[in-house]
């Protein structure tokens, strides 16, 4: 039980930093939350597999929303769809959980976070202040490099909470 609440505080505090220290602190970066966000749901699809993080994935998501004042679901199926992606071709091409899965992950988590910049002005109402579909070319560079660079470490840190975590799912962890 104490994990359980211990997952739910983290997810509300995922969704507090990127919907309010993220966006606020980099205005002029609108993908960074969405890309912190993708690469959670993509590294817990990773590690546990598609169906069985699909539901945290899901509400991760639908959380993320509602912090972010955007449209209820967009970044829920933004998620489950990376989600799927990544763990569909990690099982098609075997790759190992290496440098080209990290590598592979993050160029994915970049591609999902240029396609939420261009869909989601126009389910949002023009959510980043910008025209839909407008995104130019040093937008897409600095998305596919921050998804390649924050995929690793978000990676790495979410692997170590859920071992942590996993410590308080034990039955003899008290």
């Amino acid at each position: 039980m104490n994990a359980f609440l211990i997952r739910i505080i983290l997810v509300v505090l995922l969704a507090l930093f990127g919907a309010s220290v993220l966006n606020v602190a980099y205005p002029d970066v609108p993908m960074l939350f969405p890309i912190v966000l993708f690469c959670v749901a993509v590294s817990l699809s990773l590690t546990h597999g598609f169906m069985r993080a699909l539901p945290a994935v899901i509400v991760i998501g639908l959380v993320c929303d509602i912090a972010s004042l955007g449209r209820l679901g967009l970044l829920a199926a933004f998620c489950a769809g990376l989600a799927y992606t990544v763990s569909f071709l990690s099982r098609r091409f075997a790759v190992e959980h290496g440098i080209m899965m990290h590598l592979s992950a993050g160029v994915i988590v970049g591609g999902g976070a240029l396609g939420f910049l261009m869909v989601a002005p126009w389910f949002d109402g023009n959510a980043f202040g910008r025209e839909p579909g407008i995104i130019s070319w040093g937008t897409v560079a600095v998305t596919f490099g921050i998804g390649i660079l924050m995929f690793p470490i978000i990676s790495v840190v979410l692997r170590r909470v859920e071992d942590w975590l996993a410590y308080f799912d034990s039955p003899n962890a008290f």
